[in-house]
């Protein structure tokens, strides 16, 4: 016994076994903090919008709150037409929701797979491990899902096939990159392109960069000049007005000028939980254009390290955490030791103290009863009508297609009258009260905090 357990490939596939239970305990805390978040209705609109544009995979692809049009013409997202079984065997947000904690919580595979081949195997976990504190990437996990969440995994296996010389695989990760969003378009040609100067001494690595490049241009081609256009061509691309400078105010939340201090904030934040590491490896180039797409916008809504823009840059910047601190121990095991204790005690007190997650909203009260009761009446409501609804409510109405966050003559009206009691017997008991009244709407329902009423229709 003795001797199998120091024969190498017995310790390899102990080592193994601790990143799958890494994988599970961070898939797990993942997905508890974010059913915790849905479970209490702090969920948001894009839970229910990607939730309406998946359920209508094949009759629509659409969502209200993008107007009922294609959701290609929003963003080019093919790679959603794979998720319909998370939300058909979950029915509903909960499915893209656990999507989501997974799709996050495997970039660890990459990760281990850089860390192993520099450092001795407990320094690699112990790497990987500090890696998968990071506290973006639990915002990420936790917040409303996105099509963003494909992005962070597959960035960190195109760096890992490029730095392993697997070329065939950093072209596929490539590929499929290119259906998460169009954003993606710019970040592979950038990156292809320093791929292929990074190589310059191999031509293999020239032509997987080369490789990289075409297939960005080749899909910003396809989408921007023939789907687009084929599906409505006097549809207005819409993500431009995050750039549109010359415009004023900001089309958003808040407006960031071009020497707001929130931008080298916002790099303080991000570099800061990983021990400032990525700066010391060629890796970080790959996670320029990403932060460009964050940094040159003009709506502070982008430098919201709890928003989906994280994830343009997460993956390439924690794979240059990884070489980084491998450019240290190189020169010193003990330098490389105290510079990963450093990130994960500032990983802990970022996570404490100013948290993506921003615990004290979106987990702000344990679940109750009450909130079953009012997603158990929710689900009983026609998904074939119309519904308006206000607050928070819309992240559970996503599997009904024509739910909306704006009320305006609906078959069902949805009133939320217990996460701000002062604004409910302020303004929406009064317009509950109205309608009524008005003989044009009869009150349904009024239990655990949700009033819902109901269109009269003239026989």
């Amino acid at each position: 016994m003795d001797d199998l357990r120091a024969h190498p490939s017995y310790r390899d596939v102990g080592w193994h076994v601790a990143i799958a239970a890494l994988y599970i305990i961070l898939a797990g805390i993942y997905t508890y903090l974010a059913m915790w978040r849905y479970t209490i209705f702090r969920a948001g609109i894009d839970d229910a919008t990607f939730t309406q544009i998946v359920n209508s995979a094949l009759t629509g692809f659409s969502a209200t709150e993008e107007g009922s049009v294609n959701h290609l013409l929003v963003h080019f997202s093919p790679i959603l037409f794979i998720t319909p079984p998370f939300v058909r065997a979950f029915d509903g947000a909960r499915g893209l929701i656990l999507l989501q904690c997974l799709l996050t919580a495997a970039i660890i595979f990459p990760l281990w797979g850089m860390a192993v081949s520099r450092f001795p195997k407990w320094l690699a976990f112990a790497t990987t491990v500090v890696a998968a504190t990071y506290p973006p990437m639990s915002a990420g996990a936790v917040g409303d899902f996105h099509e963003l969440a494909f992005a962070p995994p597959l960035t960190a296996a195109l760096v890992w096939a490029v730095d392993r010389k697997r070329w065939w695989v950093a072209i596929a990760a490539a590929a499929i990159l290119a259906t998460v969003k169009e954003d993606q378009f710019v970040s592979l040609a950038l990156i292809g392109l320093v791929i292929a100067l990074m190589g310059r001494q191999d031509r293999q690595m020239q032509r997987c960069g080369l490789w990289i490049t075409a297939i960005a241009v080749i899909a910003a081609g396809f989408y921007f000049g023939l789907l687009r256009p084929t599906i409505d061509p006097h549809f207005r691309y819409f993500s431009l007005h995050y750039y549109e400078w010359w415009r004023s105010p900001a089309t958003t939340t808040g407006f960031a000028d071009a020497l707001s201090p929130l931008r080298p904030q916002y790099l303080f934040a991000i570099l800061l939980p990983l021990g400032f590491l990525p700066l010391g490896s060629r890796y970080m180039l790959f996670a320029l254009p990403g932060l460009a797409e964050v940094l040159l916008s003009r709506e502070a809504v982008t430098m919201d390290l709890g928003a989906q823009y994280t994830a343009t840059w997460s993956g390439y910047i924690l794979c240059a955490f990884v070489d980084g601190a491998s450019q240290v121990f190189r020169r010193s095991r003990f330098a490389a030791e105290g510079a990963l204790l450093f990130a994960l005690l500032a990983s802990i007190w970022t996570s404490r103290y100013y948290s993506p997650i921003s615990p004290g909203f979106a987990l702000y009260r344990p679940p109750t009863i009450d909130d079953q009761l009012r997603e158990r009446e929710l689900a009983t409501l026609p998904r074939a009508a119309t519904i308006g609804t206000g607050g928070w409510i819309i992240g559970h109405l996503g599997m009904d297609p024509h739910a909306t966050i704006a009320m305006s003559d609906q078959d069902y009206l949805v009133f939320d009258a217990f996460t701000d009691p002062t604004y409910w017997k302020t303004i929406d008991a009064l317009k509950v009260e109205q309608l009524v009244k008005s003989g044009t709407y009869a009150k349904i329902f009024d239990k655990t905090g949700i009033v819902i009423l109901a269109k009269k229709h003239p026989f």
